[in-house]
């Protein structure tokens, strides 16, 4: 080799053992312009390439060193390349190129396609996308038993997360541990290092232990502050659960700052990666109220193929638009068959069912979540559980049976250190406080509420307080009375007795009675026919609504 090559491959070297993977990519290809590197440094070119983001770049380079192992008749090496190209092609959404990409290979290897830990790991990803779960953790398993070096890790967390997708959660963070010791103990590649923090972020996340997703979360971030440059793929969506964890702990400008980053450095990038860092992005911009922005954030996501519930239906909640909510998010429950996915869907789904008035499918929701929950009690799924079960309660318009569920919440949320968890539900405590005439607890839970919620920056969340804390501003045309009371009122005009109220809105007769008590005390009358002759003449009831 030349002077010239020399030199920049030295360079490339000694940038890519110090993780400065675009100053080697550059480097190497400097050298490699010079004159055509040797396997070796080929495949470290094409690493370089791929970390940062540079997709074509990459799959062009793999085929060449696919190329010379061939030649080589080192069938190994072959697999191992053939799984990074198809990774490589499977990122950029080119999902027909990775298949094809497979069956090449298979051919080109023959039997010891078979036989390859590498290849297993496509297989068993296809596998679980048909929903053959158990298939697919067969295949898996087989990798981490026989495998050898980097594979091993690699299918560990594959393996981990399609465990915590079926409801496995215990077992499936069982697995994402055994790959993060081995992370522990030696150096792995920048290609796999990424994989094995995201998985473990993502698996706590999603089987909702919040405790080891910060503990692996903080490890995470000492290994990202050590490079040099966080762009690319690969760390955006390392990137994307920081910022999650941001959000969960209350440090939402930081968590916002680094998702918009992420969405800025992604941008253009075709692939499933962006899709989940704009789907972040429309979650932080809805919790701060900035809607329009977290729409069209969603929009993006939509546009990457990522889903985009809860998080558009809770939008839409938050704009009143209670049908349309309540449609997207049983929309996406028929779709979503992932376990550990279903969690997230059910607990908003919960939210917005009761908003709209769906008892019974709120009590639905409840139940699969306790069934999906199953006997992983982590502290933030106990949190989940009194949270829905409380609320539910207070939907069915008993205060006295929800306040423990919703006080045994907020311990845990506490615990877990999630302010807005805790806002939200002092805001539910201090509603129970109120149908118990116990005003002044009520007061103190709303100041609580909205001394967090203005500290986060909840702003939708701050007027709704607002509106509860001034109830004679909020509810003046309504002359003081409840939703509830409303959706009982208006009834009552249609010439519904009590017992048909109570069927209807899912309540006792006890509960109505209670209601229709209330009504005529805050109207000032004495009757059903004052009540509703009142209501007309006061516009709290229009003609055409009944």
């Amino acid at each position: 080799m030349g002077s010239v090559a020399a030199t920049h491959l030295i360079r490339a070297r000694e940038l890519h053992l110090a993780s400065r993977w675009e100053e080697a990519r550059a480097e190497y290809a400097a050298a490699d312009a010079v004159e055509p590197l040797a396997v070796g440094d080929l495949a470290s070119y094409a690493e370089a390439a791929q970390v940062t983001a540079r997709g074509d770049e990459a799959v062009a380079l793999l085929h060449r060193v696919f190329d010379l192992r061939v030649q080589a008749d080192e069938l190994d090496e072959v697999a191992e390349v053939a799984f990074w190209l198809w990774w490589a092609l499977l990122n950029s959404n080119q999902l027909v190129e990775a298949d094809g990409w497979l069956r090449q290979t298979t051919r080109v290897l023959g039997p010891a396609a078979a036989t390859s830990p590498w290849l297993r790991c496509p297989e068993a990803m296809l596998e679980a996308t048909r929903g053959n779960y158990t298939r697919a953790g067969e295949l898996l398993g087989t990798v981490v038993q026989e495998g050898r070096g980097e594979v091993v890790p690699w299918a560990l967390c594959m393996w981990g997360q399609l465990l915590i997708e079926e409801g496995r959660l215990s077992e499936g963070l069982d697995r994402l541990e055994e790959a993060m010791s081995i992370l522990r103990r030696r150096d792995l590649s920048p290609r796999v290092t990424p994989w094995v923090y995201c998985a473990g972020v993502r698996g706590s996340c999603l089987a909702w232990d919040f405790s080891r997703a910060r503990a692996w979360s903080r490890s995470m971030a000492g290994w990202l502050d050590s490079l040099s440059s966080l762009g690319g793929a690969y760390l955006g969506n390392c990137r994307i659960y920081r910022s999650r964890l941001m959000c969960l702990n209350g440090a939402w400008p930081d968590a916002l700052e680094e998702i918009a980053e992420v969405c800025g450095d992604l941008d253009g990038y075709a692939g499933w990666i962006c899709g989940h860092a704009f789907y972040q992005l429309g979650e932080v911009r809805r919790l701060r109220g900035e809607r329009e922005a977290a729409e069209a954030a969603y929009v993006r996501a939509a546009e990457h193929g990522c889903p985009t519930q809860p998080g558009l239906a809770l939008l839409r909640l938050a704009d009143g638009e209670v049908g349309a909510a309540s449609a997207g998010v049983r929309r996406a429950l028929t779709e979503v068959s992932s376990k550990a996915d279903r969690l997230d869907l059910l607990r908003a789904a919960v939210t917005i069912y009761l908003e709209a008035g769906k008892v019974e499918a709120a009590r639905e929701a409840v139940a699969e979540f306790e069934e999906i929950a199953g006997e992983h009690a982590t502290p933030a799924i106990e949190a989940g559980k009194a949270t829905i079960r409380g609320a539910l309660a207070l939907a069915e318009d008993d205060p006295g049976r929800a306040l423990p569920f919703l006080r045994r919440a907020v311990g845990a949320w506490q615990e877990q250190e999630v302010p807005y968890e805790v806002a939200t539900l002092n805001v539910l405590i201090g509603q129970a406080c109120r149908l118990l005439d116990d005003e002044d607890g009520a007061r103190i839970e709303f100041a609580a509420a909205r001394e967090t919620f203005a500290r986060l920056g909840a702003l939708p969340d701050l007027a709704r307080i607002d509106a509860l804390v001034s109830p004679g501003d909020a509810t003046s045309g309504t002359h003081g009375l409840s939703p509830r009371e409303m959706e009982v009122l208006r009834l009552i005009a249609k010439g519904r007795p009590n017992r048909a109220i109570a069927t209807e809105l899912h309540l006792s007769e006890r509960t109505v009675h209670r209601h229709v008590a209330n009504i005529f005390t805050e109207l000032g009358v004495d009757s059903r026919t004052a009540a509703v002759t009142f209501a007309i003449k006061h516009h709290v009831i229009e003609v055409g609504m009944l």
